[in-house]
């Protein structure tokens, strides 16, 4: 039985390509991407060309969230969040930091100026749908939102 996502819903999902591959590597991950849903048929995700909105359709296979137990205002906040960000840029600095981590270079990771840079404006997947759960009052991680990558995000659908 499929699961129809609700208003607010994360999902994950595992991508082809050699950056997908990587990011699966690096975070010891099945999936490599995340979304958000704001509904009619629509997520919002962030990719290399910034944040964006697509439809459902672009990604058959998501594993969403479904055991997240959230409220309407909650779900509507998380959305809203998300279509806030449309248009913000990726943030290749943030990939740059997870890299560094992974790398045990975490004294370079750390760099005040580093996380300022990572912070400022762009996204990462995993960082949008943090921050989206974050302005709704739903901290998913005891970590900096931009440290989620999206291993964190399938790891959690699996203790659920």
């Amino acid at each position: 039985m499929s699961y129809t996502p609700r208003i607010g819903d994360y999902g994950v999902v595992r991508t082809s390509g050699v950056f997908g591959k990587l990011i699966r590597l690096g975070t010891s991950s099945p999936d490599n991407h995340a979304v958000i849903y704001i509904g009619n048929g629509l997520l919002v995700e962030a990719t290399p060309h910034g944040v964006k909105i697509n439809s459902i359709d672009e990604y058959p296979l998501i594993a969403w969230n479904q055991h997240e137990e959230l409220t309407d205002t909650q779900r509507e906040a998380i959305a809203a969040h998300a279509r806030s960000l449309v248009g913000k840029p990726y943030s290749f600095i943030t990939i740059a930091l997870i890299v560094l981590r992974i790398l045990g270079a975490k004294f370079l990771s750390d760099n005040k100026f580093m996380v300022w840079a990572a912070t400022k404006e762009g996204y990462i997947c995993s960082e949008l749908v943090a921050e989206c759960y974050s302005s709704a009052g739903i901290k998913l991680f005891q970590k900096p939102d931009y440290e989620v990558v999206p291993g964190d995000l399938s790891r959690r659908l699996e203790l659920m």
